[in-house]
């Protein structure tokens, strides 16, 4: 049986683009293991994966969805208009099947989930490496998008309104506006109001 060592070129260039960095040291050690020399760069910023590529070509950049500075949909969608030569594939905590449809619309080979362990990390990684293809996802029903009130507070959102004046346009109380954003945040995996919006741009929400 033919080895993941011996199925890879002898030299390996991966770029890891993750803001966690815990999860960015483990996923590095992980994939270490995939060659005899595996050339590993790790950034935490979407702006720190632009000047990385601007310098060197990559044989896989593994771009995590939601980041500090720009969701990693959107660096996607730019290294694709800049026709950035290096591949990538996406890394995300959410099984939103939404978000792997962007993805892959948008260019990406393909999409890993961060709950899986090295070996299939690996296994994953390699196929992408060798040419072959990870599983299409299904597309996430419609009943699990926004729902209108959330959609409204998504677009004052952007705005740049804060809660208080949220609450004062929509009639709604302050705690309703917390419970609504609380949701959003789960829905769209992201931490903080600048990637909710940013991520519901993305999916065509705003």
């Amino acid at each position: 049986m033919t080895s993941v060592h011996t199925a890879l070129p002898a030299e390996l260039s991966l770029l890891l683009v993750d803001d966690h960095r815990i999860y960015l040291d483990g996923l590095a050690f992980a994939l270490r293991e995939l060659t005899a020399n595996t050339l590993i760069d790790t950034v935490t910023s979407a702006q720190q994966a632009r000047e990385k590529l601007a310098q060197h070509d990559y044989d896989l950049v593994l771009l995590d969805v939601n980041l500090p500075d720009e969701s990693g949909l959107s660096l996607l969608r730019s290294l694709q208009a800049q026709s950035i030569a290096s591949p990538v594939a996406m890394l995300s905590a959410s099984d939103s099947g939404l978000d792997m449809q962007q993805a892959l619309k948008a260019g990406a080979l393909g999409f890993i989930s961060k709950s899986a362990d090295g070996a299939v990390l690996r296994e994953q990684i390699t196929r992408l490496l060798l040419g072959e293809s990870l599983p299409t996802p299904k597309p996430l029903p419609a009943s699990n998008g926004p729902t209108p009130r959330q959609l409204e507070i998504l677009q004052l959102l952007a705005e740049g309104m804060p809660n208080k004046l949220i609450s004062r346009q929509l009639n709604i109380s302050e705690d309703t506006i917390k419970t609504h954003l609380k949701a959003l945040f789960q829905l769209l995996d992201v931490h903080n109001r600048t990637a909710c919006v940013n991520a519901a741009r993305d999916r065509g929400w705003l």
